[in-house]
């Protein structure tokens, strides 16, 4: 092989392996072990699921599903996302377990011309109608916790949330139909509280 043929060659070599060594890996935000969920038989529960630990319990989502916050040490992502909707976990109570209504009030004056009657002066405040589901409230106990899931389907969201209040955690779910929040309700019944076991 000529001179002129080697240069080039080993140039590259060496650009490519300089590019390798500077390179720094990228964060991860998958933990370092995929634990498969312990649970099966429970609806579309396999050994496709992946177990999630959050702080004193565990829970179980479909093995698609991608972190969408960073994992620390000893726990994982606090939220979860997949095509079917996405799922939340934390210590104490959910911000929010059912739609929340709101009210306007208008106030301002009124004038009219001629003999139109004026309006009363204090009108009832108009409500802007919700389109919501009554919140409904299923309570369960598993490893001796009492645990309430709360639904409400409100604006084209179903909102499923899962807590107890000793330990105070919460799972919250979202999902966009009514098909696909099956799917939150399988997820809220692979909560376990192991570590709480004597």
């Amino acid at each position: 092989m000529s001179q002129d043929l080697r240069s080039p060659t080993i140039l590259f070599a060496l650009c490519l392996a300089l590019g390798v060594a500077c390179t720094r890996p990228v964060p991860s935000t998958l933990s370092a072990s995929f634990t498969p969920c312990p649970i099966s038989r429970l609806g579309p529960v396999d050994s496709s699921w992946r177990q999630v630990r959050g702080s004193g319990f565990t829970f179980c989502i479909p093995g698609s599903w991608r972190p969408s916050r960073q994992t620390s040490d000893s726990l994982d992502a606090r939220a979860w996302r997949g095509q079917e909707g996405s799922v939340t976990w934390g210590v104490g109570r959910p911000e929010a377990t059912g739609p929340t209504v709101r009210r306007a009030e208008i106030v301002g004056a009124v004038g009219t011309t001629g003999g139109m009657p004026l309006p009363p002066a204090n009108p009832a405040p108009i409500q802007r109608p919700a389109s919501c589901s009554p919140v409904t409230n299923t309570p369960f106990t598993v490893d001796s916790v009492a645990v309430v899931v709360t639904q409400t389907a409100c604006r084209g969201t179903w909102t499923t949330t899962a807590w107890s209040s000793a330990p105070a955690i919460y799972v919250q779910g979202v999902a966009p139909s009514a098909e696909e929040a099956k799917l939150l309700n399988a997820i809220m019944v692979t909560i376990r509280f192991a570590s709480l076991r004597p």
